[in-house]
């Protein structure tokens, strides 16, 4: 198949998307940045004296590797995908879709296409390498409305988030995040365990007020740990929605068009606002937030009313910080930008 190039520099498209492109890439460092700073932060509050064991913990840091290497399998078995079968019609038009954005791709490796009998319609692309990466559908995207093109930039995103390695950008920032939790967890240890700290501090002594003393223990330790993983939460999810960013930026350089993108989320998050899934389906999904197309849990088609308290501002940031995408509005006025104009709105 003779390969078809992206959009050339001199296209007039170009500088918006490369500057998009580029954004996210910025974005992307200053997550890993504040990542590295959190643990910087925590081996200073504790004067450097943390020593990186080998042993049982150091499993923690390997668990994100093996979810890594081992994501695409993962995936396609919590979404019970099978491969796509070239006789069913709808699968046929699904891998000449994919055959078609491959072509425009500039991957060396085609990922296969698998498909879900889920009915909510969505797409999403993992694994740990581009040799390894496999793209999928679910059923339910065939069911909103979305013509071939818009399919076809649905899954130039997808294959833009293998081409940037997204799946293993996302893995080492948790890795970082359990390196911050180890820090942390050995150094909340042994201040925990320091009788001079709870004599000076609190007047216990724990050798004649034991249980209270592992009472508090556990009350201070779990309100460190509450924090703390709050701030990973926040840094982890601002990482991932840069790479959603990039993502977009690499589709619309494949097909050339981002409104066609534009378009297709915007038919997406309509069907999902009206089908939200429920109970063991929505939690399988808030397991996957990150591998999909659009967030099926929290994504909204119009933005939520503007707040009118100070606790409702707050509420609404503090959502925002841990969304795994921008919004949809977002992410179509970007793409807006990438276009040089605005984008049709579907019926």
């Amino acid at each position: 198949m003779a390969r078809i190039t992206v959009i050339p520099p001199d296209h007039p498209k170009y500088p918006a998307i490369k500057h998009a492109k580029t954004l996210a890439w910025i974005k992307t460092i200053l997550g890993y940045s504040a990542m590295g700073g959190l643990i910087f932060l925590a081996l200073w509050g504790f004067g450097f004296t943390y020593k990186f064991q080998l042993g049982f913990g150091m499993l923690w840091w390997l668990l994100p590797v093996v979810m890594w290497w081992f994501s695409a399998k993962v995936a396609l078995l919590i979404t019970k995908s099978v491969p796509a079968d070239p006789a069913i019609p709808e699968h046929k038009r699904l891998i000449d879709i994919v055959d078609r954005v491959y072509a425009k791709s500039g991957l060396k490796f085609k990922p296969p296409v698998y498909i879900s009998d889920n009915p909510l319609p969505n797409a999403f692309a993992t694994g740990p390498i581009h040799r390894k990466a496999v793209v999928a559908a679910t059923k339910g995207l065939f069911d909103c409305g979305m013509t071939d093109a818009e399919i076809e930039a649905v899954f130039a995103h997808e294959l833009g988030h293998v081409k940037n390695y997204d799946v293993a950008l996302n893995t080492f920032v948790s890795v970082l995040s359990m390196i911050f939790f180890s820090v942390v967890d050995g150094g909340v240890r042994i201040l925990m365990g320091s009788i001079r700290w709870f004599k000076k501090t609190v007047g216990m002594n724990p050798e004649k007020n034991g249980f209270l003393t592992g009472v508090l223990e556990w009350i201070i330790t779990a309100v460190i740990f509450q924090i703390v993983s709050q701030f990973t939460k926040i840094v982890q999810a601002f990482v991932v929605r840069s790479r959603e960013s990039g993502a977009d930026a690499s589709g619309a350089e494949m097909t050339g068009n981002p409104c066609d993108l534009a378009t297709a989320l915007l038919k997406l998050v309509a069907y999902v606002e009206k089908n939200r899934p429920k109970g063991r389906d929505a939690e399988m999904y808030r397991a996957l937030r990150p591998i999909m197309t659009i967030d099926p849990i929290f994504d909204a088609v119009a933005e939520e009313p503007k707040a009118k308290t100070l606790w409702q501002w707050i509420k609404g940031v503090w959502k925002y910080l841990q969304l795994t995408h921008p919004p949809v509005s977002e992410r179509v006025a970007m793409l807006e930008y990438m276009n040089g104009g605005s984008c049709p709105r579907p019926e």
